[in-house]
């Protein structure tokens, strides 16, 4: 996001504050005092202030700052409504005409010294000290805007009825495929056919359009870590230098928001546990200066984030004695890449002896699994030692229409999340093996545990000479789920079920086919539970 995009969205933030100032100043004059109206100003205010801090404008911080003050002493009853509400207007005009100098001129920054020190005297009891200011009348109207603000609800309700839409159009193309193998008139068809697929563009646009009202820049989660990790840095004697790459590929608002605790807990981790001291980075020939680098960029219909540090990278010996430490391992078991990443992402796991106010509850990366997880994405850590870390994060761009692959077993068809899917392959049931009484399979020089979907929910469990496997995969590990047929891949809209059917172990969601028949949506992360699975096998 650019400079000019920065000062737009300040204006328009101002504007609404200001707008918010006045109408509490008049209730207040007109009303009295009243407490509710005096703190929601204070809240009003405050954000102003921070975002005038943002953007350079520090006299205009400053100033901010003594009308709080103002407000403060009204609320503690130091001073009276009737003494300050002539001041607050006039602060209010000084205000609003800060912001139009900076409207007519974003390289203006305001110098408000003489204000500040009115305000100042006011608070020190002076009657006359105050400087009142006129204000030019087209301000009150503020600056035209290409933005609305819209409840994010509406949204989701225009997104659900498209994809209502996109039901229907797979209904009506399945009656016109039984139209034509039923009356022959080709020109009928025809019409129909291009009738549909222009029905089909136009919902396509609808659908795209209405997602990239929804889409944010990353930059809105990026730009909230730079003065963290300056904290964070400074408080371990580290200095640490945060680069962004990539921060205008745009996400999903939902996932936005879902993502920035996970992103929260891995750069933690990267400054408390990968950058080393300056001295330390020194004796090692790297920089004095740690780098921790944030990467966003669009693969498809997925976003990848890479969160890099040029830190210790991970110490593998260090991770294994501390879960077997733990008990969450055992000292005879193998310790490869899928054990690592089982064991960072294990609730309760660190390898910190005491904890501080920054790591050591080992609830950080657990936390980044089950965030990720509900998102139907996934983790991938790749290291090395003394060189550095990289935590990759995969995500569908939006959460509410999904490509998905049809598999049916046991006589139903199920929806397995396209993100989750590596690939798929048909078996014999004779390439199947039995290991500490579990299903397993040899699959590019990996033993991977084996579910059955049928007997996953309990359904007819006849074993088919031949059938498929679905490659599925978190982080490092990988699963094959098995299934008797496969029905393509599309689009599903995810319909979430109703709490009156309680948790519906499995189950990510339902949709509905273009026939009418409800299929529901795997859960893909619910199969790493079972036991033979996070055993490893």
């Amino acid at each position: 996001m650019d400079y000019s995009d920065l000062i737009k969205d300040y204006l328009d933030d101002a504007s609404s504050h200001l707008n918010a100032f006045d109408s509490a100043l008049l209730s207040l004059e007109k009303d009295g005092y009243k407490k509710d109206i005096i703190i929601a100003t204070l809240g009003s205010l405050h954000t102003l202030k921070g975002n005038s801090g943002m953007m350079g404008f520090e006299s205009l911080k400053t100033y901010i700052h003594q009308v709080e003050e103002i407000l403060k002493n009204l609320d503690d009853n130091r001073i009276e409504l009737g003494a300050a509400i002539g001041s607050l207007f006039d602060s209010a005009n000084v205000l609003r005409n800060a912001v139009q100098w900076i409207g007519n001129n974003p390289t203006f920054t305001p110098d408000l010294t003489e204000n500040i020190m009115a305000l100042q005297k006011k608070l020190e009891g002076s009657d006359d000290a105050s400087e009142k200011q006129q204000v030019d009348l087209a301000s009150y109207l503020g600056a035209k805007t290409d933005t609305i603000k819209v409840d994010f609800k509406r949204l989701d309700s225009l997104l659900n009825l498209v994809g209502e839409l996109v039901i229907f159009k797979t209904r009506l193309n399945q009656i016109e495929t039984q139209i034509k193998g039923t009356i022959n008139n080709k020109s009928l068809t025809k019409d129909l056919n291009e009738g549909l697929e222009l029905m089909g563009k136009t919902i396509a646009e609808l659908q795209e359009g209405i997602m990239k009202v929804r889409m944010l820049p990353v930059s809105y989660v990026f730009n909230k870590f730079p003065r963290m990790v300056r904290d964070l840095a400074k408080s371990q004697d580290k200095e640490i230098q945060l680069i962004f790459e990539g921060e205008t590929t745009e996400l999903d608002k939902t996932v936005i928001d879902e993502l920035e605790e996970p992103l929260l807990h891995i750069i933690r981790n990267a400054v408390d546990h990968g950058i080393e001291p300056g001295e330390e980075r020194i004796k090692k020939g790297k920089n004095y200066k740690g780098r921790v680098t944030l990467t966003a960029c669009q693969e498809s219909n997925y976003v990848v984030i890479r969160i890099q540090d040029d830190g210790r990278g991970i110490d593998f010996d260090a991770i294994r004695k501390a879960g077997i430490d733990k008990g969450l391992i055992k000292s005879e078991d193998s310790f490869d890449k899928d054990n690592v990443s089982a064991l960072l992402f294990s609730a309760g796991f660190t390898t910190k002896q005491e904890a501080t106010d920054v790591s050591g509850r080992g609830i950080g990366l657990d936390v980044v699994s089950k965030n990720i997880s509900k998102l139907n994405g996934h983790v991938i850590v790749d290291s090395v030692h003394e060189k550095g870390t990289v935590f990759t994060i995969k995500l569908p761009l939006n959460l509410a229409i999904i490509p998905a692959l049809m598999a049916e077993t046991g006589g139903e068809i199920y929806a397995i999340p396209m993100s989750a899917v590596d690939e798929s392959i048909k078996v014999r049931e004779e390439d199947i093996h039995i290991i500490n009484n579990h299903e397993v399979i040899r699959f590019r020089e990996r033993v991977l545990p084996v579910i059955r979907l049928n007997e996953f929910f309990g359904l007819d469990k006849k074993k088919p000479k031949r059938f498929y496997l679905v490659i599925v995969g978190k982080s490092e590990k990988r699963i094959a789920i098995a299934v008797d047929r496969l029905r393509g891949q599309q689009e599903v809209v995810i319909k979430p079920l109703d709490e009156a059917f309680g948790k519906s172990y499995g189950i990510a969601g339902a949709t509905i086919l273009g026939d009418g028949r409800i299929v529901l949506i795997v859960d893909i992360m619910s199969f790493y539970e079972k036991r033979e699975v996070s055993a490893g096998v």
